[in-house]
């Protein structure tokens, strides 16, 4: 087993209380060959060169971009199962999978052994597990980034207020099997999960392996409409808002003619004009997880 360290994870704190919580995991049979990230993405190659080097068990420790980017490693390898020491600020992922917060409970998970197969998203040269947000979540996401005391939804609230007010909704064409839009955009939440940003339940209906993405797409409205939204965001009832645009598809193809900012599980990016595809690669990586309750 390898275990894939973020130091940075959760404002730091991950690196200041790893040499703590480590004894404590090897109490329970947790233990393996522990590497560290030095810089943004570097938990991919991390992955890659652990099945290289003959791991099948990767155990990411952090928040949702180290265990994302520890899935696009794996994935990218051909092999291995991922564990997750969800210890981020959000923990959406371990919330999608069912994983405990608790990092004994699931450190326990992971020596348990029970796998479940999940999805990744595709778009560009990202591979994404749980959540990708498209031009104010975009926005949002790139503000906290410079904001190093920023934590968890009420952080994210205090950052999200600034973008209301300054984001400008881009024009856009999106297409899917079935569907088109073609307007003004100010969201688009493209999902395997339900909820990203540590709470906000932006694709309630989404499953991490059913083959599907699930997006939301919130048109251009001015910065007053995009507060209530945000509210039925972190309640789930923004798709029962009558503009709203919800869709299940194996892709989707966004057009539009200026960069757009975007997060890849809470990491920053950005869309490049003149398109984007994403595409669901449906059982694309390994994960251990609780085993189900046995109904009698």
């Amino acid at each position: 087993m390898r275990i894939i360290v973020n130091p940075a994870a959760a404002v730091g704190r991950v690196g200041r209380e790893w040499a703590k919580v480590a004894p404590k995991l090897k109490e329970l049979g947790f233990e393996g060959e522990t590497v560290f990230t030095e810089r943004p993405w570097h938990a991919i190659a991390l992955a890659e060169q652990a099945v290289r080097d003959g791991h099948q068990v990767v155990v990411a420790v952090g928040g949702d971009g180290t265990v994302c980017q520890a899935a696009a490693g794996l994935h990218r390898s051909g092999g291995g199962t991922l564990g997750v020491l969800p210890l981020g600020t959000g923990n959406d992922i371990a919330r999608t999978l069912g994983l405990p917060l608790d990092v004994r409970a699931a450190a326990q998970v992971v020596l348990d052994g029970h796998r479940r197969e999940v999805d990744l998203i595709r778009v560009g040269e990202h591979l994404v597990l749980n959540a990708i947000g498209v031009g104010l979540l975009g926005d949002i996401n790139t503000r906290a980034a410079r904001i190093k005391r920023v934590r968890g939804i009420i952080g994210y609230l205090g950052v999200a207020l600034v973008s209301l007010v300054k984001f400008e909704s881009p024009p856009v064409v999106l297409e899917t099997p079935d569907r088109r839009y073609e307007g003004a955009m100010t969201i688009l939440a493209v999902h395997g999960g339900p909820s990203t940003g540590g709470g906000f339940i932006l694709a309630p209906r989404a499953v991490p392996d059913d083959g599907l993405l699930d997006a939301t797409l919130v048109p251009g409205i001015g910065p007053f409409g995009r507060l209530p939204r945000l509210v039925a965001a972190m309640r789930g009832t923004l798709g029962e808002i009558h503009d709203t645009v919800e869709l299940q598809a194996p892709w989707l193809e966004l057009r539009f003619d200026r960069p757009l900012p975007m997060h890849v599980d809470g990491d920053i990016a950005v869309l490049e004009p003149p398109s984007a595809r994403f595409e669901v690669i449906p059982k694309a990586v390994g994960v251990f997880v609780p085993r189900p309750a046995v109904t009698t």
